[in-house]
């Protein structure tokens, strides 16, 4: 599987006229309630090697989120190493 990174730089920046806001939430967040690591779910086949992955990297750990969740949640949120995350799709 071929990866791909991206990198935020400082002249990437939130333009409040883009966002869409609505009472409603149109679709429900996917809670990130507790992880598992890669290595086993492939192990267990919980997970395939040909899945699409996000992957999250800070301060040499990585998070994976798998890509058909975040499709259908846009965003994923919770807690990592003791900090509040948030991840957008």
């Amino acid at each position: 599987m071929e990866a791909y990174t991206s990198e935020l730089t400082g002249a990437a920046t939130f333009d409040a006229k883009r966002a869409i806001l609505s009472k409603r939430d149109m679709f429900r967040p996917l809670a990130v309630q507790r992880t598992e690591g890669l290595a086993d779910a492939l192990r267990r086949k919980k997970v395939r090697g040909e899945t699409p992955l996000l992957v999250l990297e800070r301060d040499g750990a990585a998070l994976t989120l798998l890509t058909s969740q975040m499709i259908f949640h846009h965003v994923a949120q919770g807690e990592w190493n003791g900090t509040p995350i948030l991840a957008t799709f």
